[in-house]
């Protein structure tokens, strides 16, 4: 490739970022000019790619190198130059809106497999209802250990901090012993007014605690009752579809009770619609 090929590709790569041709038009820069200041558009698009990217989908998580900072372009003095501003999107992920009990981001990729993809339609499809009023039901997301429906939970929680909801994300067996623990003290009621009152409360991994009668009686079925009442949208997951739940929740300390188990599967209906997750054990294969 001779010289005149080369200098030709660098101008049709500038050139096809709408940006940095929209940049240079406005400023009706020559060819030397732009050719000149092919390193400060090149580091300009790598940045500003990354954050076209968050803007179509932002999971919480900033993808350019410089972590939440947007760049722009500036031509003065006969240079361009390449400065930067904090991103909105740091902003809304205030911590006051999200409140984590229990759980571990380690910063894993979502693998886009067909059964994810579905849910996404489903997800995607719950948020332009939530953020327009609509009083959408939450999802009750159950399958087989390993397929990620904690880790997507999480994805899709810090997506919706991240467009302002306020999100309580807490994993059931460890919040169940924390109640258990709270009796007695005003800790307890504080954990019961976040499961109460925030915009969107997501349950991880519900039928593996050790079930109560007081948790089930005075805690969880008060919540459900307080968030159908108020139309407070709810997510859980779990290992049981909501047959084998209901069997879990009218279990208690070998007393059976059915039906109030049947009273609390008709509230969690009400709230979420049933979704099964279908994919593989990604803990196996990695």
């Amino acid at each position: 490739m001779n010289k005149s090929e080369n200098i030709k590709k660098i101008f049709e790569y500038l050139y096809s970022n709408k940006h940095t041709k929209e940049f240079c038009q406005k400023n009706k820069l020559s060819d030397e000019v732009v050719f000149n200041s092919f390193p400060q558009l090149n580091t300009f698009i790598a940045s500003i790619d990354a954050c076209d990217r968050c803007l179509k989908n932002f999971d919480g998580n900033c993808k350019s190198r410089l972590t939440f900072l947007v760049p722009s372009l500036e031509y003065k003095d006969g240079a361009i130059k390449v400065s930067y501003s904090e991103c909105a999107k740091k902003k809304s992920l205030d911590p006051n809106n999200f409140e984590v009990y229990s759980y571990s981001d380690n910063e894993v990729e979502l693998e886009k497999t067909l059964p994810r993809q579905n849910l996404f339609v489903f997800l995607n499809k719950f948020t332009i209802d939530y953020f327009n009023k609509q009083n959408p039901k939450g999802v009750y997301l159950w399958g087989s250990c390993g397929t990620g429906k904690s880790l997507l939970m999480y994805k899709f929680a810090q997506m919706l901090v991240s467009k302002g909801a306020k999100v309580f994300f807490a994993y059931y067996p460890d919040l169940v012993r924390e109640l258990q623990n709270s009796i007695g003290t005003p800790e307890l009621e504080r954990l019961v007014l976040k499961l109460k009152q925030t915009d969107i409360v997501m349950i991880d991994d519900i039928g593996r605690e050790a079930n109560t009668q007081y948790i089930r009686d005075e805690i969880l079925g008060p919540v459900l009752q307080y968030r159908v009442d108020n139309n407070l949208p709810m997510f859980m997951t779990s290992n049981r579809d909501f047959e084998l739940l209901e069997k879990h929740l009218s279990e208690t300390n070998n007393y059976i009770d059915q039906i109030k188990a049947k009273a609390l599967m008709e509230r969690i209906k009400y709230l979420m619609k049933e979704y099964k997750l279908e994919d593989k054990d990604f803990r196996k294969n990695s």
